[in-house]
């Protein structure tokens, strides 16, 4: 499993006071959070992947970790927190399921269990930075709302989020090994 990572940094999280983030740096993380476009599916492959694909994402194979009526913890070699409503209709803990998602470090969390929530900690280090620069459009006829132009994705290289103003940023990471991490990797389930 590969050990960089796209995971997407907004700015209305740095507004909020988490800090401007610059190549070079290294830092925790508590959570990485995910979100799908599409409800996710169920697939019998059992084998943990993510693949990168179109605009930062990954189309993913994992297993869910824990599910509750708000929250499910899937591992595609990297644990991530999203809303239960993305898992398809009746999944359960242990269950296989694959589609496309898109990582977010963010500061707040569905509530997870401790042993959960410590699992997912880890350690990263920003090789490359790219700042999210893809225009909006009127949602509506009315143009009362906006919606990202999905047609044309537009991200530059920068070395500082301070160094244009983005709506979103996508630090390309490397995932730090840690006594942590290495211990959660030898007691996951080996597929």
């Amino acid at each position: 499993m590969s050990s960089m990572w796209s995971v997407h940094y907004d700015r209305w999280i740095i507004d909020d006071g988490e800090p401007e983030r610059e190549i070079g740096e290294r830092f925790r993380w508590p959570v990485v959070a995910f979100a799908s476009p599409d409800r996710l599916a169920y697939t019998t492959s059992q084998v943990r992947s993510a693949a990168g694909v179109d605009d930062y994402c990954y189309e993913v194979v994992g297993q869910v970790v824990h599910v509750s009526s708000n929250a499910a913890v899937i591992d595609f070699g990297l644990r991530a927190v999203g809303a239960s409503d993305s898992l398809p209709t009746g999944c359960e803990l242990g269950e296989n399921i694959t589609g496309r998602v898109k990582l977010f470090f963010q500061h707040w969390c569905y509530p997870l269990p401790d042993d959960i929530f410590e699992s997912m900690e880890q350690e990263w280090s920003i090789e490359m930075m790219l700042a999210d620069m893809t225009p909006y459009r009127s949602g509506n006829e009315t143009g009362t709302w906006l919606i990202r132009d999905e047609q044309n994705l537009t991200y530059e290289q920068v070395s500082s989020t301070r160094e244009k103003n983005a709506k979103a940023y996508v630090l390309q990471c490397r995932l730090i090994q840690t006594e942590e991490s290495a211990a959660h990797d030898e007691s996951s389930p080996k597929y």
